[in-house]
C-alpha cells in the first residue's frame, strides 16, 4: 500500500512559503535553549490531542488504539489534516497559542517549524538516536537541537525493466562507469530512452542533489550559515545528470505529475526510473502484478566517487510548547519510535521504519525489493536543514531546468544557484 511522497513534498513547500511568511523569530539560537524535563517511564494519562496528515492520518487511530490498550488511561484523539492545509494551520495555532499537543511534521520542514519557537526541543534520553538512519536523525535536528523523533522515512532507489536487461546481458550498474553502458544496453533492447529523469518540474532537486552528494558534495558549512553549492563536487554531480541528456539516454522532457511515467516503463519506451517504493503499488495498477514480478528489478542507486547517497524524506513526531498533555504526549511519541509500533505501522501504512530494529523480522527483513531500500536508508541524506532550504529548491529547480534542456551548463547554473542562495541567506544563527 505504498503511496508516493511527491504530492506531499510539493504541498509541504508550499506551506513552508506560508510559514516563512507569517512567523517571526527569537533572537536566541534554538540550541542555547534548554530542553524540558526527562520523561517517566510511567504509562500515560489524560487526553493526547495529535495532528496528522493525509493517509498517516486517517491510519493513525489504529495504531493508537494500540498504544490506548497499553496505556488504558489515556486517550489519542487525532485530527486528520490534508497535506495541503498543513503549514496554514499550524502557523495559524502556534501565532495563537491554541496547538494541540504534537503533530506530524514534514522532514524537509521541521527547520522552519522550530524556527518559530512554537516546538519544544526533544527532551533527555526519550529515544536513542542511534536506532534510527542516520539520515532521519539528521533531519531531526535544528541549530543544536533535536525537535523531532522519526517515525517513518522514504528513500529512492533504481527501477529497471529486468526483462530487457536479462535480453542484453546486463546487470544493474553498481557504480557511474556502469551506468551509462547499462541505460545504453536497454535501448538496444527497444527502449527509445535508458532511463527517466526530472528535468525541472517541482521537487526536481530530490532526484539530483544525490548526483552532488554521489560526488562528495557538502551543501552548506559546517555551521550551517552558509550555502556551498560552487563546489568541484557539487559540479561534477551536475555535470554527471547533464551527461545522461548529452548522451541521449534520457529525454529532455521529463515528467512532471505523479503517474505519468508508469504507462512508458509498462510498454518499454522508458527501461528505467528512479522512484521509491510506493512505485510497486503504481507499476501494478499500471501492468499488473504479474509485470512487477515478471519484469521489474529494483536496485541500489549507483555509486558515484564518494557514495551511491540518494535523497531521505518522511515524517517526525513534534510536541508543542503549549502542548497541555506534554508528558502524555512525548510518551505517545516514545511508543511509536519503538521497534514494535514500527512495523505495526508499516503493516498499516506500508511506511518504512525510521529505526533500524523494526526491519529484523517478518517481511521487513525477507522482502527482496524493501531489503533494496533498506540498503539506500543506510547511505540517504536528507536536504539541508535551513529555514529557507524551500526558497532555495526553487531556485534550484529552475536551474535544472536549464541545464536538462541545454540551455545553461552546469557550471554557469552553479554559479547562479550559488548566487542566488547566498542572497536569501540560510536564515540560520552563526
Amino acid at each position: 500500500m505504498f503511496r508516493s511522497q511527491t504530492a506531499k513534498t510539493f504541498v509541504l513547500g508550499l506551506a513552508a512559503a506560508l510559514l516563512m511568511t507569517g512567523c517571526g523569530r527569537t533572537g536566541t539560537p534554538r540550541g542555547q535553549e534548554s530542553a524540558g524535563t526527562p520523561i517517566d517511564s510511567s504509562p500515560a494519562t489524560g487526553d493526547i490531542t495529535v495532528w496528522a496528515m493525509g493517509t498517516e492520518g486517517e491510519l493513525l487511530p489504529k495504531l493508537a488504539a494500540r498504544f490506548e490498550k497499553a496505556n488504558p488511561d489515556a486517550k489519542v484523539k487525532v485530527t486528520a489534516v490534508p497535506w495541503q492545509d498543513y503549514g496554514k494551520k499550524v502557523e495559524t495555532a502556534i501565532a495563537s497559542g491554541d496547538t494541540p499537543d504534537a503533530t506530524l511534521v514534514g522532514a524537509s520542514d521541521l527547520a522552519m517549524f522550530a524556527s518559530t519557537g512554537g516546538l519544544e526541543q526533544v527532551p533527555p534520553k526519550l529515544v536513542d538516536d542511534s536506532a534510527f538512519y542516520r539520515g532521519a536523525v539528521r533531519s531531526s535536528a535544528f541549530e543544536g537541537a533535536t525537535y523531532g523523533v522519526p517515525w517513518y522515512v522514504e528513500t529512492r532507489s533504481l527501477f529497471y525493466r529486468k526483462d530487457l536487461a536479462r535480453a542484453a546481458g546486463v546487470s544493474a550498474p553498481k557504480t557511474w562507469d556502469e551506468y551509462g553502458p547499462f541505460l545504453k544496453a536497454l535501448q538496444k533492447e527497444g527502449a527509445k530512452w535508458g532511463l527517466s529523469l526530472p528535468t525541472g518540474a517541482a521537487q526536481s532537486w530530490q532526484s539530483v542533489l544525490p548526483f552532488m552528494w554521489q560526488a562528495g558534495a557538502r551543501l552548506m558549512n559546517e555551521d550551517k550559515t552558509e550555502f556551498t553549492f560552487d563546489t568541484p563536487e557539487a559540479l561534477k554531480g551536475l555535470e554527471f545528470y547533464q551527461s545522461f541528456f548529452t548522451s541521449k539516454t534520457v529525454s529532455r522532457n521529463g515528467p512532471v505529475s505523479l503517474g505519468e511515467i508508469e504507462p512508458d516503463f509498462v510498454d518499454g519506451s522508458t527501461a528505467a526510473l528512479i522512484s521509491g517504493p510506493w512505485e510497486q503499488g503504481l507499476l501494478k495498477s499500471a501492468g499488473g502484478a504479474s509485470f512487477v514480478d515478471d519484469k521489474v528489478g529494483i536496485a541500489p542507486l549507483p555509486a558515484g566517487p564518494r557514495s551511491n547517497a540518494g535523497y531521505i524524506g518522511g515524517g517526525h513526531w513534534a510536541v508543542f510548547k503549549n502542548a497541555e498533555n506534554r508528558e502524555g504526549a512525548w510518551k505517545f511519541i516514545r511508543w511509536t519510535a519503538r521497534s514494535g509500533s514500527q512495523k505495526a505501522w508499516h503493516e498499516l501504512s506500508g511506511d518504512l521504519p525510521a529505526v533500524q530494529s523494526a526491519w529484523n523480522e517478518g517481511k521487513l527483513a525477507t522482502d527482496t525489493a524493501l531489503g533494496v531500500f533498506r540498503s539506500q536508508l543506510k547511505t540517504a541524506q536528507p536536504g539541508p536543514t535551513a529555514i529557507t532550504w524551500k526558497q532555495v529548491t526553487a531556485v534550484l529547480d529552475a536551474e535544472i531546468e536549464k541545464v536538462a534542456k541545454g540551455i545553461s551548463s552546469p557550471k554557469s547554473a552553479l554559479e547562479r544557484i550559488q548566487a542566488k542562495a547566498s542572497t536569501i541567506g540560510t536564515g540560520n544563527h552563526r
